[in-house]
């Protein structure tokens, strides 16, 4: 039987903070001025820089702009980039705004379904006592108005709410209808490649924000206890409710990926998907060093990721950085520096066993802020084994 599904495609369920029409008209607008941006006009912005600004920076200094630094200095105070970079703003902050209207409506509804969720398979383990690391609390991540973690009611679920809704129309619906497709795209991409026929018992999904890649695991493994982890309450009260409505298994808790606090070797499979680029070097390396710790012998460690910088020209190296200026991705640009193979190696795993590659996603993404999702159809996996 197909799940019911709203007009613009995203799948329904239970826990959805599903708009009316007027709402869906206006979120939609947004999602149609976001592709005309990433579609028709940043293509036209690289001809104007490659056609206009290019030729003049070679007359002038004898050689074409060396970086994407020096690309941004050069096409900061130039109109049409101006323009560009004001509507790509406001379109992210008008669409959070048009999504927590909507979420705000049907919070009541939500809020009760979270709190009925306990019955359901899976489980929920939170910690108030637990310390929001400081490069969440320092911006609105997204420039989501919430944030991550922040609450406002009692058992709060509205960060989770419009986080859902809002990843939907942020990316046009191309992770699919379940915004699942990085889950996806790992599983098929590289697990069933890389170890066709392999059925771990434990997993681990670490970032896991409402779930929408940790279902995925769920679905190919069946017979595996899955966990997903995140720092944000809210968001993990929605993806427990958001589970259950969907009728996966999984165990959510409230805990810090750079020391978990789960036993040595205690999973098989230990997963993120795009975790790193929110988090800080320091983190980072914490991360994978507690993948290491918490995988048992013969299990795998995958981080996926945005392409690195390597593998782009200084064009759209300095339209992707757009967003760490101006849309509150402080570590954006930063993660795709660095070498993750070598940290990798540094938190204990063999460095013959570590490596870097490209994955195709099960959709070409091509409506994100910086032009596209920054991925182009592609995904970094970082993968090691125990």
């Amino acid at each position: 039987m197909t799940a019911a599904a709203l007009a613009d495609g995203q799948t329904v369920h239970d826990a959805l903070a599903v708009p009316t029409a007027e709402e869906a008209v206006r979120q939609n607008e947004i999602w149609t001025l976001k592709r005309k941006l990433a579609e028709e006009i940043a293509p036209e912005l690289r001809r104007h820089y490659e056609t206009e600004i290019v030729p003049r920076h070679v007359a002038e200094h004898g050689a074409p702009p060396a970086d994407r630094r020096v690309i941004a200095s050069l096409m900061a105070p130039d109109p049409r980039m101006r323009l560009f970079s004001a509507l790509r703003r406001r379109s992210q902050e008008q669409m959070w705004d048009l999504v927590l209207t909507s979420a705000s409506r049907q919070l009541d509804r939500i809020l009760d379904l979270a709190a009925g969720a306990s019955a359901a398979p899976g489980s929920l383990d939170l910690d108030p006592a637990l310390e929001i690391p400081r490069y969440l609390r320092a911006v609105d991540i997204h420039c989501m108005p919430t944030g991550y973690y922040r609450e406002f009611a009692d058992d709060d679920v509205t960060a989770g709410a419009l986080y859902d809704r809002g990843v939907y129309v942020y990316a046009g619906g191309q992770l699919g209808g379940l915004n699942d497709d990085k889950g996806w795209s790992v599983i098929r991409g590289y697990l069933d490649r890389r170890r066709p026929g392999w059925t771990p018992a434990r997993i681990l999904d670490m970032g896991c924000s409402v779930g929408h890649s940790t279902i995925p695991y769920t679905l190919r493994y069946p017979a595996a206890e899955v966990y997903a982890i995140d720092v944000a309450a809210p968001m993990l009260r929605y993806a427990r409710a958001r589970a259950a409505a969907l009728g996966a298994p999984v165990h959510f808790a409230q805990r810090d990926a750079t020391a978990t606090g789960y036993p040595d070797a205690s999973f098989d499979l230990v997963v993120s998907h795009i975790l790193l680029h929110e988090t800080s070097v320091k983190a980072v390396q914490q991360v994978l060093s507690e993948s290491y710790r918490l995988l048992r012998p013969g299990g795998l460690m995958i981080h996926a990721e945005y392409p690195p910088f390597d593998t782009m020209d200084p064009f759209a190296q300095f339209l992707v950085e757009w967003d760490t200026t101006n849309n509150n991705e402080p570590f954006w640009s930063k993660v795709r520096t660095l070498d993750l193979v070598a940290m990798a190696a540094t938190a204990g795993f063999d460095p013959a066993t570590v490596h870097r590659e490209l994955i195709p996603t099960g959709r070409r993404l091509t409506t994100g802020q910086s032009g596209s999702t920054s991925g182009g159809g592609r995904m970094q996996v970082l993968a090691a084994s125990r």
